[in-house]
């Protein structure tokens, strides 16, 4: 599946370029993403018994006149040839290959608790300098990180949990253990 989006994901890239219109592209790729990634439009979408006709017309509706005809071609073909699961993650690649191209990446912060700006602001930094690149922050709250955050950028994860603190003592401590019995 890796192959397949990534190959839809550097034939728009690849049009874009052509038409010299990719500022615009990756405008309307987020807006397509964001209005299709929901859980009812993915619902429909990958419905097997709803015909193609009507999953066009859905596109036709939300997208006709406000999108590029190589996006709503893209939409169409993907339908035709019964790829809807693909689309949200083939403009995630288009998107992030996009934003690589200029410079820019996006990271995802999942923190055991609300993160204040100043706290983002010096994540963001920090990544920004790590990369040589513009990161955006995205943050999320998730109870079950217990304390501390994690950071998920361009397929590398950087771990500052208490949990994965804890599982690096104990590891310590029993290789410790294991020396001192051998």
């Amino acid at each position: 599946m890796a192959k397949l989006t990534d190959r839809y994901a550097e034939a728009l890239l690849e049009i874009s370029e052509e038409n010299g219109c990719i500022e615009r592209d990756l405008e309307q790729a987020v807006f397509i993403r964001d209005t299709l990634k929901g859980a009812e439009v993915q619902a429909f979408l990958l419905q097997q018994d709803i015909p193609d006709s009507a999953k066009r017309k859905l596109f036709s509706k939300a997208f006709s006149d406000r999108i590029p005809w190589h996006l709503m071609g893209f939409l169409y073909l993907m339908v035709k040839d019964n790829r809807e699961a693909l689309i949200v993650p083939v403009l995630n690649e288009y998107i992030d290959r996009i934003n690589r191209r200029f410079g820019k990446t996006v990271a995802k912060v999942v923190s055991a608790k609300a993160l204040t700006e100043s706290q983002i602001d010096i994540i963001r930094r920090v990544l920004s300098k790590k990369t040589n690149m513009q990161v955006e922050v995205e943050v999320t709250v998730d109870p079950d990180v217990i304390g501390g955050f994690y950071v998920l950028l361009d397929g590398q994860s950087f771990d500052g949990t208490v949990r994965s603190e804890l599982n690096t003592m104990r590891q310590s401590l029993e290789r410790g253990i294991m020396n001192e019995c051998i």
